[in-house]
């Protein structure tokens, strides 16, 4: 009786382990499939801002450009974008499966920026100085404050301040080396300001001061 119990205890035993393990992988399925839903709607958002882009970039060169029009559809993009790329990176944390996936998107995420950028350059030498662009190059140093301070800065100037952010250590895309040699940036954090470097960690101050300066002190928080 006692073989015959103990037995039954470990077919039982197994019988409920397969189900949990089967439950666990049809939940963790689901999630992916959540996932990867996820993950088409950014690349149809992707396209879409890139055929924005493309639309922006046509438009600055026909000669009929509305600077403060084209400042402002840059910004929501530009938005919208780093709203997705939060999003991704969420979902991310949370996935059971391998990144080849997540670092196509963050790579499509770093080319959608340097397009923007490219974009900004351009209506810069239109419009003039509309805005002030600033790149910041950040590694993996979780001391690094630099990130919220420029979060801190856009509150302030909002769409006065354009800021792309790279992360260094990302080698899946090449062109973010091309950047950092173009500016000689050797030193983390790194902030370039109108093509102006700040190597090593630089307080809000300093740098709302050079963007006031750059704004001709005609922004509000400049007084």
């Amino acid at each position: 009786m006692r073989r015959e119990f103990t037995a039954r205890l470990y077919i039982f035993s197994f019988i409920l382990t397969m189900i949990i393990f089967s439950l666990g992988i049809t939940i963790g399925l689901v999630v992916e499939k959540e996932r990867l839903s996820l993950f088409d709607k950014m690349n149809m958002k992707q396209e879409v801002s890139l055929k924005s882009l493309q639309l922006q970039q046509a438009y600055i060169k026909s000669g009929e450009t509305n600077c403060d029009a084209l400042n402002k559809i840059m910004e929501a993009n530009m938005q919208e974008v780093t709203d997705s790329m939060t999003s991704i990176i969420d979902y991310n944390e949370k996935s059971i499966a391998d990144n080849e996936l997540f670092n196509l998107q963050l790579r499509d995420y770093f080319l959608t920026e340097i397009q923007f950028l490219t974009l900004s350059k351009e209506t810069k030498l239109i419009c003039g100085e509309e805005a002030v662009t600033i790149i910041y190059f950040y590694d993996e140093n979780p001391y690094d404050v630099q990130g919220k301070t420029l979060l801190y800065l856009k509150d302030i100037f909002g769409s006065k301040l354009l800021i792309f952010s790279f992360d260094s250590n990302f080698e899946d895309e090449p062109m973010i080396d091309v950047l950092m040699q173009s500016y000689n940036v050797s030193k983390f954090p790194t902030v370039v300001a109108n093509e102006n470097i700040f190597a090593g960690d630089t307080n809000a101050e300093e740098l709302q001061a050079f963007i006031c300066a750059e704004l001709n002190n005609e922004h509000e928080a400049c007084a």
